[in-house]
């Protein structure tokens, strides 16, 4: 069974690099910019009031991701996120941990948060969250309950929270169900004060609107893909990130 879940999570994997990813905010997309998503789909809502305190202290930005997947090259979305938000913040320090959990499920996962937060001090937790779960059909108040956990024991070290929840195909979708787990992800978003990163819809709208494809036919067609994947992802969270910090240090009208 094991086996057969890093198989799928690598399919998943592979899938990222033939798929695009959206602009966090639709405002700010320029006319024709391939990563667009409507406000439907995806607008920052909400801030990051503990990364804020920290920067506004003089501290530095320390961010970990955490996620089910392999590990990841330097031209994944974390090492660009790390060099998008130094350049918006150059008076500041921004450093990118990435700790990954091949096959794990968000309860499994718990030990490694806890662990690495205590380790990295990070005043901000990307959590990749829902695939191994729905993956192996934990129950969807397990799943909650554990995303709960692990957001509180974030928050009580000091670090804001970002859901990110799973990739998008049309094949996965047809034999996994995803849909309980994206709506504990954004039941625990509205009611815990973290932000939910809808990844599955981003993807679902590209491919939808025909603006990407999910076999690339050759070696150079899959890199060229992966690349704008990871581009679209970093340039997305750093739009994100900076966002909420921004509005977490504007005066409450």
């Amino acid at each position: 069974m094991k086996r057969a879940i890093v198989w799928t999570l690598a399919v998943l994997a592979g899938l990222t690099a033939s798929t695009g990813m959206g602009v966090a905010r639709a405002a700010s997309a320029t006319p024709g910019d391939p990563c667009a998503v409507p406000e439907s789909v995806y607008s920052v809502d909400g801030a990051l009031p503990r990364a804020w305190e920290r920067l506004k202290r003089g501290g530095a930005l320390p961010i970990l991701v955490l996620n089910s997947a392999s590990a990841r090259p330097d031209t994944a979305y974390p090492m660009l996120l790390e060099k998008e938000l130094a350049a918006r913040l150059p008076d500041r320090k921004v450093s990118v941990t990435v700790r990954n959990a091949p096959g794990a499920t968000a309860q499994e996962m718990l030990p490694i948060l806890n662990r690495e937060l205590a380790a990295s001090s990070a005043s901000l937790l990307v959590w990749q969250v829902g695939t191994a779960d729905a993956m192996r059909n934990i129950g969807p108040d397990s799943f909650g309950e554990a995303l709960g956990r692990g957001i509180a024991a974030a928050q009580g070290r000091g670090a804001d929270v970002i859901l990110m929840d799973m990739q998008y195909s049309p094949q996965t979708s047809q034999l996994i169900t995803f849909q309980p787990y994206l709506d504990y992800v954004e039941w625990m978003s509205q009611n815990s004060d973290v932000v939910h990163f809808p990844r599955f819809e981003m993807m679902r709208h590209w491919f939808e609107e025909g603006r990407v494809g999910f076999a690339p036919d050759s070696k150079e067609e899959k890199l060229q893909a992966y690349q704008f994947v990871h581009r679209c992802l970093g340039r997305i969270l750093a739009d994100t990130v900076s966002t909420m910090i921004d509005r977490a240090g504007r005066p409450a009208p």
